[in-house]
């Protein structure tokens, strides 16, 4: 069985490109068996449950996710609060939240994650520098649009619960973890811009990678960066499969085939 993960789409940015129908091209060459996204596909939850109902059936390929922190918000948050949103993902019969697929001889569980502030640099920012959510003049957007951040390390326990539940539940020796945030240091902005050593903050917490390598997980998936990374550590296969925003990419032959590029380059395969 082949397990295509990728991450990151962001269809209603990236718009303009013909993002669905060239990823369910790539799915068919790649001869993927199930396709699993880390988060961020739309910026309205009724939207991503449509939009990757649409992936599925486009592409022929049976399609999970779990929302990023782009699908929790909401364009009518008078209309939808966040626990209205998260519950709504959960009842989705395509989101991981809550639930544990379990096909062939692996089991694939998930849910957001969220950030404890672990990545951030602790020597030169204290825990209330990075509860305010804001340096250099720039907001973390979750501050404003997602009322789970008035307590972050509350809401990465509850996260972990929930991950380490659905862990617990399978008898599976294979686990596939998706989280939309990060479980490790090694995917967050390692560069010198000053910014990130507060940003990389709001990226994940290292307590998701120490779950995944003290219990069965075989692999995780992960995106929320816009990085493309893979690495073994631990006996954890760690991936990072972002396609992340069109003024990211680099072009060089043109839309169409610039676009093919790099969701061929972002989407990463299992095999199981």
């Amino acid at each position: 069985m082949r397990i295509a993960a990728i991450s990151d789409l962001h269809l209603d940015i990236n718009r303009r490109f013909p993002v669905v129908d060239t990823l369910s091209k790539i799915l068919d060459e790649e001869k993927a068996d199930v396709l699993l996204i880390a988060g961020d596909i739309e910026e309205d939850f009724r939207e991503v449950i449509k939009r990757v109902k649409d992936i599925e059936k486009i592409s022929g390929v049976r399609t999970y996710y779990v929302p990023g922190n782009h699908d929790l918000w909401s364009p009518n948050a008078h209309l939808y609060n966040i626990d209205y949103i998260y519950s709504a993902f959960k009842d989705d019969e395509r989101c991981l939240v809550g639930k544990t697929i379990n096909i062939k001889s692996c089991s694939i569980v998930g849910d957001v994650g969220w950030y404890d502030y672990s990545f951030g640099n602790y020597k030169r920012f204290s825990y209330d520098m990075f509860d305010k959510m804001t340096y250099m003049a720039r907001t973390w957007q979750d501050s404003i649009k997602n009322a789970w951040t008035r307590d972050n390390i509350k809401r990465n326990e509850i996260m972990l619960d929930s991950l380490k539940t659905q862990i617990e539940k399978t008898e599976s020796a294979n686990i596939i973890a998706v989280t939309h945030m990060l479980p490790i240091k090694e995917f967050t902005v390692l560069d010198a811009r000053e910014e990130w050593e507060y940003f990389n903050a709001f990226l994940g917490s290292e307590k998701l990678g120490a779950l995944f390598e003290t219990s069965k997980v075989k692999h995780s998936i992960s995106g929320h960066v816009h990085y493309r990374k893979r690495l073994e550590k631990n006996g954890v296969d760690y991936i990072c499969p972002c396609l992340g925003y069109y003024t990211e990419w680099r072009y060089k032959k043109g839309m169409e085939e610039d676009l093919y590029y790099h969701i061929k380059a972002s989407l990463m395969m299992i095999e199981i």
